[in-house]
């Protein structure tokens, strides 16, 4: 029950709106020169580090692999909403998905106990 708790705790979920709607209507309300650093801060830095940051977190606080797509979805519904532009808005959700699994699935080659398995090459030998 404490992980639950962990991972629906407020401070976590309410800037996954913050970063996904929030920051673009921002840069969205500056002068027209703010586009290019809307794309580049904003959509590439900010939200890929936020990525991986969903990721580590939801790995890290024991929480099922289907909530690795609320962040996309959040970022999708600024793209439906016109915050973003469809013309690349799509590709990113997907990009930030991919970051999401890459960083979810961080460091599992580790728990696996490999080395404590037998070899099967050549048979069952003295245990």
């Amino acid at each position: 029950m404490k992980r639950i708790s962990e991972v629906l705790s407020w401070k976590f979920w309410i800037w996954l709106p913050v970063v996904g709607i929030l920051l673009p209507l921002i840069f969205n309300l500056l002068p027209g020169d703010w586009v290019n650093v809307k794309l580049m801060v904003a959509l590439f830095i900010v939200n890929m580090l936020f990525s991986i940051y969903v990721g580590n977190f939801l790995r890290c606080h024991g929480a099922f692999s289907i909530l690795l797509i609320v962040w996309p979805v959040i970022f999708l519904i600024s793209v439906w909403l016109g915050i973003n532009s469809k013309m690349y808005g799509y590709y990113l959700a997907l990009a930030y998905l991919v970051i999401e699994l890459f960083a979810f699935t961080r460091g599992q080659e580790k728990e696996i106990d490999i080395e404590a398995q037998l070899p099967v090459d050549g048979g069952m030998q003295d245990l």
